[in-house]
């Protein structure tokens, strides 16, 4: 039986891969918001169910059926969107000279940045697809990000939360992502008031930064400084993946290491009322 000894090939390439599948799980800002769920088709549809709440009619009314009676038929629409997958891919090479001078530092930085450039790409995506979805929820937050008083987080939070709840009265998980330069003002606000910055006992979504008002608030660079995205996560949206995550590594004789890395996938917004974008104004 051969064993691989360390440095050779298959150990690198083994190496490689779980490091890149590690940091691009904990990388991913807006996937986390989203379900995911496989696909084997290049193109999908889905299917958009109307956000009315089923009422008596005329004729049918769900109120006061005769004894006996047949009950009325609930008048239910869908509406089919089409959806096609795409690519996202990144190469990157470590040159045989820092493989064999055991550079760490370089090969680390070579790994990070892949999966880095990977998951940011995906979470552009998701966040483009959900901030300009002709049927997401909109608002404006007016004198500019809690700069003033910081308690004005909470009313602000508690009318995302009723746009919300016009269509979805029992949603109860809310997270809101903001741009990180607007970290300081929710952070002034969750310790001038003794809040936690998480909430006990519950695992906190990738660059969360506090819980005030039971929302998970996150910062992530892919929101402009003058937005904020409010939904119900995992619900709001699908990632539909084609191929999840995956490396592949070429290696050339005394030239290096070539990492590829690669996924594929389409966002798909079911429930657009479950999002809110507001546009911060001074």
């Amino acid at each position: 039986m051969a064993f691989d000894e360390v440095g050779e090939d298959s150990l690198r390439k083994t190496t490689y891969d779980n490091a890149i599948k590690q940091l691009a799980i904990y990388s991913y800002k807006m996937k986390q918001l989203v379900s995911t769920v496989s696909s084997d088709s290049w193109k999908n549809y889905f299917f958009r169910e109307s956000t009315d709440i089923p009422t008596g009619q005329s004729g049918n009314a769900i109120k006061g059926i005769p004894r006996g009676a047949d009950f009325p038929d609930a008048v239910l629409s869908w509406e089919q969107v089409s959806s096609r997958i795409e690519k996202y891919g990144l190469s990157g090479k470590i040159d045989h000279e820092d493989i064999i001078a055991k550079n760490i530092d370089t090969r680390n930085r070579t790994i990070k940045r892949l999966a880095e450039g990977v998951a940011k790409a995906v979470d552009n995506e998701i966040y483009s697809v959900l901030s300009t979805d002709g049927d997401i929820q909109t608002g404006t937050l007016y004198g500019g990000y809690w700069d003033e008083s910081s308690a004005a987080i909470i009313k602000d939070l508690a009318f995302m939360k009723a746009q919300v709840k016009t269509y979805y009265d029992n949603a109860s998980k809310f997270v809101m992502v903001i741009n990180p330069q607007a970290e300081p003002y929710v952070l002034h606000y969750i310790y001038e008031k003794g809040a936690q910055a998480t909430t006990s006992g519950q695992k906190a979504f990738n660059g969360e930064i506090g819980n005030p008002a039971g929302v998970s608030i996150i910062t992530a660079d892919v929101v402009p400084l003058s937005f904020a995205l409010f939904v119900v996560p995992k619900t709001c949206a699908t990632w539909k993946e084609l191929m999840a995550l995956a490396t592949n590594t070429v290696t050339k004789k005394f030239h290096g290491d070539t990492i590829e890395v690669c996924e594929y996938g389409v966002t798909e917004v079911h429930e657009p009322k479950q999002v809110v974008l507001t546009q911060i104004l001074a």
